[in-house]
């Protein structure tokens, strides 16, 4: 199994990646926002994602992207990082669930990666196209499946933005009633997790959910 550490070896250096095996789950913390693109038939076409990094992966994650030890980081290596991370995320479905009218949408190929370097965090942006635009509820959920990553909503109205869509559509974001226990209080060790395949189901439970009605 691909693991999301590897997932994201764009990112990850070798001093990260050697060190995770001693950590608890999650290793990585994602602060996620979404953009909602409607066409002008009504249909959504495509979700917008910016993930933003917790500030202890993004330090380690810069780390040889200066343009000198001390300088700025080289805007080159920042976009072609982005486009390594969005093509790998294509093999774990872009942690990306989207329904509408109850039924799982078939998303097509990531396009537009981009990445900033703000106030000591990474954010990687990038646009999920559906197959096949359709029209109705929405429900949108991003979560590691094995817990490696750890997707939280923003806060503020921007946490989901429709673009484009009809005037009665209303945009609702669900948070987990129960934060995610840690590892010890549960018994599960760093074994339990890392036996843990794409199919697995644990992170549903933390998962967050944008919901759209129109």
């Amino acid at each position: 199994m691909l693991r999301p550490s590897r997932l994201l070896a764009g990112l990850l250096p070798a001093a990260l990646a050697a060190a995770t095996p001693a950590l608890a789950h999650p290793h990585v913390w994602i602060t996620t926002r979404a953009e909602l693109d409607y066409g002008p038939d009504g249909a959504l076409r495509a979700v917008r994602h910016a993930w933003t990094f917790d500030p202890t992966y993004s330090a380690f994650a810069i780390q040889g992207l200066g343009q000198s030890p001390t300088g700025p980081i080289n805007p080159a290596a920042l976009a072609a990082l982005a486009r390594d991370n969005a093509e790998n995320l294509a093999e774990q479905g872009y942690f990306t669930l989207l329904k509408i009218n109850g039924r799982k949408q078939d998303l097509g190929t990531a396009a537009d990666p981009a990445m900033t370097f703000a106030d000591g965090q990474l954010t990687l942006r990038f646009t999920v196209p559906l197959k096949a635009p359709l029209a109705g509820t929405a429900s949108l959920e991003v979560y590691d499946p094995t817990y490696f990553v750890a997707f939280g909503l923003a806060e503020g109205d921007d946490v989901a933005v429709l673009k484009g869509a009809p005037a009665t559509c209303r945009v609702t974001a669900h948070r987990p009633k129960n934060a995610a226990p840690a590892p010890a209080a549960t018994g599960m060790s760093e074994a339990f997790f890392e036996a843990m395949t794409a199919a697995s189901t644990y992170g549903v439970q933390f998962a967050n959910r944008i919901v759209v009605a129109c």
